[in-house]
């Protein structure tokens, strides 16, 4: 019995001291390269979306890490909000060890780490610039709560996240998202600008949630013109927080 314990024991301690999964893709050259974490959205880790936005930063020369941070947690479309509740601290240690792993990637720059977050993954890209683990983040149409009849769902997450000290964050938002309402989140996005001045705010008039997505029915919708541009944004202010 004793023997069986501690095999059991071994092999659950060995499981989860493992990273989540992540992949990673490197532009051309030897580097080291400056390093994006992509964070993904409620759909779940989604090889033609990752790839997508990957190209925008290979482009530019930047590596790209993107951990799946639901399939640990079992977490599916349909239980997303347990994320921001059951599953936050979790993630929040799933995230730090990835970082702490493309720190020792000799083909990543460790002085020049940024993350970008949709959607779901804004949520988290808040918590790494708040939590001081990149040198800048980038939120696309992110989670800031549920609406007014689910507001304790995030017991005031991601705004705790940030603080005067945080480190830069970009906030891209449509008005017309039907998902993240504009009416629920101003409030949220204006507290935490007002909390300190490295936070940075665009909204747009059009488009709506997951306007990089031809099939998302739900928001307002795909905007190549917008989706363009706020990788444009998110890569002009990652250059600017280089070091």
């Amino acid at each position: 019995m004793h023997k069986l314990a501690f095999l059991l024991i071994f092999i659950c301690t060995s499981v989860f001291a493992d990273p989540i999964y992540y992949e990673k893709k490197y532009p051309k050259g030897e580097g080291p390269f400056p390093t994006v974490l992509l964070l993904h959205t409620s759909g779940g880790f989604r090889a033609n979306e990752i790839k997508n936005w990957a190209s925008f930063f290979l482009k530019e020369g930047y590596a790209i890490y993107a951990p799946n941070f639901f399939e640990r947690h079992g977490i599916t479309s349909k239980k997303r909000k347990l994320t921001f509740t059951k599953f936050r601290k979790p993630i929040e240690k799933d995230l730090t060890e990835i970082i702490e792993v493309m720190k020792k990637d000799p083909k990543v720059d460790p002085k020049n780490l940024f993350s970008v977050g949709f959607s779901n993954g804004g949520f988290w890209a808040t918590f790494m610039a708040g939590t001081k683990q990149v040198n800048a983040s980038s939120s696309h149409y992110g989670v800031w709560q549920f609406g007014p009849s689910a507001t304790a769902h995030l017991k005031g997450y991601p705004v705790k996240y940030i603080k005067k000290d945080t480190r830069p964050l970009l906030i891209l938002h449509p008005k017309k998202d039907k998902v993240q309402k504009y009416k629920w989140v101003k409030s949220y996005i204006t507290k935490v600008s007002k909390r300190s001045s490295k936070v940075e705010v665009h909204y747009y008039k059009k488009g709506g949630h997951a306007w990089h997505n031809r099939k998302y029915k739900k928001g307002v919708g795909y905007n190549k013109e917008i989706y363009e541009d706020a990788m444009a944004r998110t890569i002009a202010f990652f250059n600017k927080y280089k070091k």
